[in-house]
């Protein structure tokens, strides 16, 4: 009697669990990015929520600790790598289509204290910011989006103020992290091989 309970509790527990899981891949994760900017301060912190608020770890890009890095590549020319990579270009260019964004808040305060130039730099400001913003958000709804350059006459002055919430299912974070760890196992490689090239360059 209880081998036919607990069997039929078991054929319940294997039928539920990949509902779960397949409900935890599609639900999305909200990323909430805050950056301030004065003449004497700047502020940057992004926070995750997961699972109806559950989870909610919080990353501060800019770390005061100065770690060590595991690759002597540097940033510059990894990035123009990648850049040169066809199959990076549509890897990105699909992760930005399956990214929801639900808020967009960007103001610029400008001052000097000519106000001729100011005139001139608030409307340099408002075309970059209308380029950069059709750019980034082509062929995507926004449900508020808000950005503003406010002049500041007879004062030397500049705040910028960047608010962004966006959501992206789980498994499309999970490929992600899948394709960086690939990526940076290729990027092993390759700084093995031009070390030892050099090595053997050097010692002949």
């Amino acid at each position: 009697m209880l081998d036919n309970v607990w069997g039929e509790r078991m054929k319940y527990i294997v039928f539920i669990i990949p509902i779960l899981l397949v409900l935890l891949l599609i639900y999305p994760v909200k990323f909430t990015i805050d950056f301030r900017y004065g003449m004497d301060y700047s502020y940057l912190e992004v926070t995750t929520s997961y699972l109806f608020g559950l989870i909610k770890p919080e990353i501060y890009p800019f770390d005061k600790e100065n770690r060590s890095r595991k690759y002597n590549t540097g940033f510059i020319d990894r990035t123009r790598s990648l850049f040169r990579d066809d199959k990076y270009k549509q890897f990105v260019n699909t992760i930005l289509k399956k990214i929801v964004v639900e808020h967009i808040h960007w103001e610029t305060r400008i001052g000097l204290k000519d106000a001729f130039l100011v005139g001139m730099i608030t409307g340099f400001i408002w075309i970059i910011k209308s380029f950069i913003v059709g750019l980034l958000l082509n062929e995507k709804d926004v449900k508020k989006l808000s950005f503003n350059v406010i002049p500041c006459f007879l004062e030397n002055q500049l705040e910028i103020e960047f608010n962004c919430i966006i959501k992206i299912r789980m498994v499309y974070i999970i490929t992600v992290w899948i394709w960086i760890l690939k990526s940076n196992k290729g990027g092993e490689k390759v700084d093995r091989t031009s070390n030892r090239r050099v090595n053997e360059n050097y010692y002949e």
